[in-house]
């Protein structure tokens, strides 16, 4: 993208192979505390990741989005964020966050598009970095993962993602514990959803998430308020603590409305 400046590449997402089972490490590093370090201005990480959700009971249909893109991170907070997200038909967005404002292009974004323009604003879109994926989790948010890795159960397993040895841990939160902490679950849940999450956590032996796998599904309450459905995404994480920038594009190129 020319107007956005990133000194990072999106890598592709690859596939996590079983080597062996082991008891968790008592020597392995806690992906929360490794978190709070890693949130260092100018500094990012890099992601992957295959989305599926569905409405009902019905899951031989679902609507995919597969996104790419980088992260950027501040002192102790995410500032940015850069993405491409693809239909399962094909269509193609991007969308760029940065200095608290959203960007877009792509489908009916670049059809209204007056010539010389290649980003329309609207501040009706204001997505926040960590929206930038769609996992039920917030992998940015320390206070998020210490409630998630509290609950992990069974023997941990030691797996290589895209090459990476890692160590997989999986357990099942719910959303009213997640909620209780994190703002980015409230949104998805509300604060107070029986809906339990199952999840898959593979760190790497410095503590850092390489891949993150949710799943869950809610049925509809009797009075119809909530619509039954669910969802699972599964996303790769790669280059933690890269340089990155993400700067909003030239006026000149923003459509404004």
């Amino acid at each position: 993208m020319s107007s956005t400046r990133i000194c990072l590449a999106v890598g592709v997402a690859g596939i996590a192979v079983l080597v062996s089972p082991v008891r968790a490490s008592a020597g392995t590093p806690d992906p929360s505390a490794v978190l709070g370090k890693a949130l260092v201005q100018g500094r990012g990480v890099t992601f992957t990741e295959t989305e599926k959700s569905w409405i009902g009971d019905d899951r031989s249909d679902p609507t995919i989005f597969r996104t790419s893109g980088v992260v950027a991170f501040g002192k102790g907070r995410l500032t940015g964020a850069s993405i491409k997200r693809v239909t399962k038909s094909g269509k193609t967005f991007r969308f760029l966050i940065a200095g608290g404002k959203t960007y877009a292009r792509g489908g009916l974004w670049s059809d209204a598009l007056p010539a010389g323009k290649s980003w329309a604003y609207s501040p009706d879109l204001a997505m926040r970095p960590y929206q930038a994926s769609g996992q039920s989790i917030d992998v940015f948010d320390p206070a998020a993962l210490r409630v998630v890795y509290a609950t992990r159960s069974g023997q941990a397993m030691r797996q290589k993602v895209k090459g990476v040895a890692a160590t997989r841990y999986s357990g099942i939160v719910t959303a009213k514990a997640l909620c209780a902490v994190a703002a980015a679950c409230r949104e998805e849940f509300g604060k107070s959803s029986p809906v339990k999450i199952g999840w898959s956590l593979w760190v790497d032996g410095h503590g850092r998430i390489v891949r993150l796998t949710t799943q869950w599904a809610r049925k509809p309450d009797r009075d119809k308020r909530v619509i039954g459905g669910g969802g699972q995404t599964d996303t790769y994480y790669a280059r933690w603590g890269a340089r990155v920038v993400v700067k909003a594009p030239p006026p000149a190129q923003v459509d404004a409305g």
